[in-house]
């Protein structure tokens, strides 16, 4: 009887109405409850075959004549093999743009990322020319546009703007704001036209060999009256810490009783607690800060904040040294440790903030051997400061 055409109730029958529903034909009913009135839309989706129901709108702001076309409107085109609710989610997210997306994944994936600078310029600043487009129109050539420059002078970052932007639309598509395939999809589509570059073996920081880290000091204390990045260089090495762990470092993270700097886990790359024994020559750095503090950073930089990320990359430059990044440095505290305490690989590693056991392992072993590193972390100062 669903769609056999009943007459409209009139004012007074449709208050007198009882909960339930009223079922007028073509798919249209008033459905009741003690405190409402809706028009309803009943039909069988063409996709999945099964019966479901959309709204049309509240009575009395929609009078019966007009939900009886709308509901006609409806009938019509569920007819034709078209889902009335698809239809209507089309139209709403057609003009919903790819920037908008992009906000919208970020904040729904926000807690998997410390900072947003690395998200914020992959999608934000790459893809830029994709920003004002509405997310259900943009296919493969809009893409290959939006890369392609950028593929010709760094491919490396070209292809992680990549994978980042089909996560991105891989969430519009499950959000259905716009229909599949990916067209940021890698394989069998995108990766003839941005071949990734073949792997090589220097992938890793350039490092110094250890020997040369003494002069290397030598040549730190003679700049550390000019500025904060030479003591704070020279801190990182004999410590084999990573640079924005030192350049975030706070006089709260340090025991000077105790002779320990304590990381917290949300600034450690393996986001848990790391300890790190404090050598002689690292509490005379440290006491040298504390001369000139003006805050919480140890090392202060630029408007009393934390030291600029590339303040100790610029003075690697200004040394004419044959490396630009200080995380190299770790490396030439490791191979120094495998010579000198070849039986403690443990120690060494974890001296350096790495991870050494399994899940299993990592449950039981719970203590980080601190007192056990220290004689380690004393003997690299005592190297390194051997000119």
């Amino acid at each position: 009887m669903r769609y056999v055409k009943r007459p409209m109730p009139t004012m007074r029958e449709i208050q007198a109405l009882p909960p339930g529903r009223l079922y007028l034909g073509n798919g249209l009913l008033l459905k009741t409850t003690p405190t409402s009135r809706t028009w309803m839309y009943r039909y069988t989706k063409p996709s999945t075959h099964r019966v479901t129901e959309t709204s049309i709108g509240p009575w009395p702001e929609y009078s019966p004549s007009y939900a009886r076309q709308v509901a006609t409107q409806l009938h019509v085109m569920v007819l034709k093999g078209e889902d009335p609710v698809q239809v209507a989610r089309q139209k709403e997210t057609s003009k919903i743009t790819f920037a908008e997306v992009c906000e919208e994944w970020t904040n729904h994936h926000r807690s998997k990322w410390r900072s947003l600078k690395h998200v914020n310029n992959l999608i934000g600043k790459h893809g830029q020319r994709l920003a004002d487009v509405p997310v259900r129109a943009i296919d493969k050539s809009m893409i290959i546009d939006a890369l392609s420059s950028l593929y010709k002078r760094h491919p490396d970052q070209a292809l992680r703007a990549l994978r980042m932007w089909k996560q991105v639309l891989d969430y519009a598509i499950a959000k259905e704001m716009r229909p599949e395939p990916n067209p940021a999809r890698w394989r069998g589509h995108l990766e003839h036209i941005f071949p990734e570059r073949p792997k090589t073996n220097n992938n890793h920081y350039p490092s110094l060999p250890f020997k040369d880290v003494p002069e290397i000091i030598q040549r730190l204390r003679l700049r550390q009256e000019k500025g904060t990045s030479a003591s704070a260089l020279e801190f990182q090495i004999l410590c084999a810490s990573r640079p924005g762990e030192v350049r975030n470092m706070k006089w709260s993270d340090v025991d000077l009783e105790n002779r320990t700097w304590t990381l917290p886990p949300e600034r450690t790359k393996q986001n848990r607690q790391h300890r790190v024994p404090l050598s002689n020559r690292c509490m005379e750095i440290l006491a040298l800060q504390a001369e000139y503090r003006t805050n919480d950073f140890v090392f202060t930089g630029y408007k009393d904040e934390a030291l600029d990320e590339k303040a100790m990359r610029e003075l690697l430059r200004r040394m004419d040294l044959p490396i630009r990044a200080t995380h190299g440095f770790r490396a030439s505290f490791r191979n120094w440790a495998a010579r000198t305490f070849p039986r403690d690989r443990d120690l060494a590693e974890l001296s350096l903030g790495h991870l050494i056991k399994g899940k299993v392992e990592e449950a039981y072993w719970t203590e980080d051997a601190l007192e056990e590193r220290r004689p380690i972390m004393q003997k690299w100062a005592e190297f390194c400061c051997s000119f």
